[in-house]
C-alpha cells in the first residue's frame, strides 16, 4: 500500500508502507478479473508448478517483462516472499492504523465531522475486511520487497476463467507481477518512502502521487498482458479497451467486500486507478512512454492535475500565507490534531454528497485549500469526543466561492436550525468552521454526529 487519506483499493491490493498515511491500494484485482475473463478463451491452458514454489524465478521473469514493456532498465533484483491469506487480515489491520496522522478513531471522526461519511463505530473492521478481500500481492518500498498471497492469486484466476472452463492462472500471475513490479521500478526511480513522508500532511498530494503510480502500473500491466497473448486474443482489445474497463469500474463502484463501507472510501480506493490510468494514457498518446518519463522530474502534485491533464502547466492561485489555517487557529481548550489539504477530488466528493448540481464542475473551480483539525484537550486520543476544524479554500472567482459555500451550507444544515458548521464566502475564498463544544451541551451530546444529524456536538464559531 502507499499512503493517502485512508486509501484502499479494489481488485487485488497492493501494499506499500510509507511514513505518514497508509498506501492501501488494491493491485487492480477487479480489473484483472475482467481482463482474465476477456482473454481466457484465447489463452492456452497448461499446468504449472504452484507460484509459491517458483516465486523468485517468476519475479525475475516479470522484471524483464516490465523492463521490456516500459523501456527503462530495471536495476538490481526485487526480493520476494509469500504471505499466506490466514495472516493477511491481521497484517492489514496493523497497517491500516500505524501510519495515520492520528489514532484511527480520531482520524475517522475528523472525516465524519467534515461530512465525507456518517459516523460508523464499526468502520475499522469493515475497512480491514474490505482490504483483505482485495489483496493478491503488494510491493513494500520500506522493505524493498514484493509479497504475494498465493491463495488469492489462484482464486482470482478461477473467478476470471471458470465460466469458460479454462485455466488462466499463469496469465493472471504475469499480469499481477507486472503491475506490482512496476511499483518496484517506480521506487527505484523516485525513492518512495521519503517522498511519501513529505506528503503526510496533504491528502491531495498523496492521491495525486498514487494516481500517477497506479495509472502507470495499470497501463504497463495491460501492455505486458498483450505481449503474452496470441494474435487472435489481441484482437479482443482495442486502444480504448482499458479506458472502457476503468470507466465501467468507476461507474459501478462495485468492489468485493464493500458491503457496509461508506461510499467515500470505496470511491477514494478507485480514484488512483481510474483517474491515474486516464492521466497516463493521455500522456502516452501524445508522446509515448517518454512523455510519461517527463513526469518523473515533477510528478503530479494535485488531484486537479490528474483530473484535468489538458491544463498541464497551468498555475493555481494559492491561499495567501495569512489565510492558511494553522495551529494558531485552534480555539482555547482545544489541541491540534493534524493539518491537511483536501484538493479538488475530495471537494468534489463532498459537494456530491451535499447534493450540489454539477459537483465535479463546481469542484473544478478549486485553486487551493488547507484544513486544521483539533480536539478537546481532555481527549485521550480515542473515543467519542468531537473533532472540530477550520477549513479554508480558494476558488477561481468570487462567484465560484459563493456557489461552493452555498452547496456546503446545505451539507451542514440541521433540523433544529443550528448548522453543524458555519460556512462563509469572502471574495474568492470560502471558510468552513466547526468550532468549540457548546458550553451548555450535556455530556451525552458530545458524541460525534454527522453534519446532517439533529444534535451535533460542536457549534460553528
Amino acid at each position: 500500500m502507499l499512503p493517502s487519506t485512508l486509501t484502499q483499493k479494489r481488485g487485488r491490493m497492493i501494499r506499500e508502507r510509507g511514513e505518514g498515511r497508509p498506501w492501501l491500494r488494491a493491485s487492480a484485482g477487479v480489473l484483472l478479473s475482467a481482463i482474465v475473463a476477456a482473454v481466457a478463451v484465447a489463452a492456452p491452458a497448461f499446468a504449472e508448478r504452484p507460484l509459491a514454489e517458483r516465486l523468485p524465478e517468476a519475479v525475475a521473469s516479470a522484471q524483464k517483462l516490465v523492463e521490456k514493456v516500459r523501456g527503462v532498465p530495471f536495476p538490481g533484483t526485487v526480493a520476494s516472499a509469500i504471505l499466506h491469506e490466514k495472516d493477511l487480515k491481521r497484517i492489514l489491520g496493523q497497517k491500516l492504523v500505524e501510519d495515520l496522522p492520528a489514532p484511527f478513531a480520531r482520524y475517522a471522526a475528523s472525516l465524519a465531522a467534515v461530512g465525507f461519511y456518517d459516523p460508523d463505530p464499526g468502520l475499522e473492521q469493515k475497512l480491514t475486511t474490505l482490504y483483505a478481500r482485495q489483496v493478491a500481492g503488494f510491493y513494500d518500498p520500506a522493505e524493498k520487497k514484493f509479497f504475494i498471497v498465493p491463495e488469492r492469486t489462484a482464486e482470482t484466476a478461477v473467478a476470471g476463467a471458470s465460466a469458460l472452463g479454462l485455466s488462466a492462472e499463469t496469465l493472471l500471475e504475469d499480469t499481477l507481477l507486472a503491475h506490482e513490479l512496476t511499483h518496484a521500478l517506480q521506487d527505484r526511480r523516485l525513492d518512495l518512502v521519503p517522498r511519501l513522508k513529505s506528503l503526510r500532511d496533504s491528502s491531495d498530494g498523496l492521491l495525486a502521487l498514487e494516481a500517477f503510480l497506479e495509472g502507470e502500473a495499470t497501463v504497463v500491466m495491460m501492455d505486458a498482458l498483450l505481449t503474452r497473448l496470441p494474435d487472435e486474443a489481441k484482437e479482443l482489445f482495442s486502444n480504448d479497451t482499458l479506458t472502457t474497463m476503468m470507466s465501467g469500474l468507476a461507474a459501478s463502484a462495485t468492489v468485493e467486500g464493500a458491503d457496509g463501507v461508506p461510499s467515500f472510501f470505496v470511491k477514494e480506493m478507485l480514484f488512483p486507478y481510474v483517474g491515474g490510468t486516464a492521466w497516463v494514457q493521455a500522456r502516452k498518446r501524445t508522446g509515448g512512454w517518454p512523455a510519461v518519463d517527463v513526469a518523473y522530474a515533477r510528478p503530479p502534485q494535485t488531484t486537479s492535475e490528474i483530473l484535468h491533464p489538458e491544463r498541464a502547466g497551468s498555475a493555481h492561485v494559492l491561499l495567501n500565507t495569512g489565510d492558511r489555517p494553522s495551529a494558531a487557529n485552534v480555539p482555547p481548550g482545544m489541541r491540534l490534531l493534524y493539518e491537511d489539504t483536501f484538493g479538488e477530488w475530495m471537494l468534489a466528493t463532498l459537494l456530491e454528497r451535499a447534493g450540489a448540481a454539477g459537483a465535479a464542475a463546481l469542484a473544478a473551480e478549486w485553486q487551493d485549500d488547507r484544513v486544521v483539525f483539533f480536539e478537546p484537550k481532555d481527549s485521550l486520543g480515542s473515543g467519542p469526543l468531537p473533532v472540530g476544524f477550520v477549513w479554508r479554500l480558494r476558488a477561481t472567482s468570487p462567484d465560484a466561492a459563493k456557489r461552493i459555500a452555498a452547496a456546503l451550507e446545505s451539507l451542514y444544515a440541521r433540523p433544529d436550525g443550528r448548522p453543524a458548521a458555519t460556512v462563509t464566502a469572502t471574495a474568492d475564498r470560502v471558510e468552513v468552521v466547526r468550532g468549540r463544544p457548546a458550553a451548555s451541551a450535556p455530556s451525552a451530546d458530545r458524541v460525534l454526529s454527522s453534519p446532517r444529524a439533529a444534535s451535533a456536538p460542536l457549534e460553528g464559531k
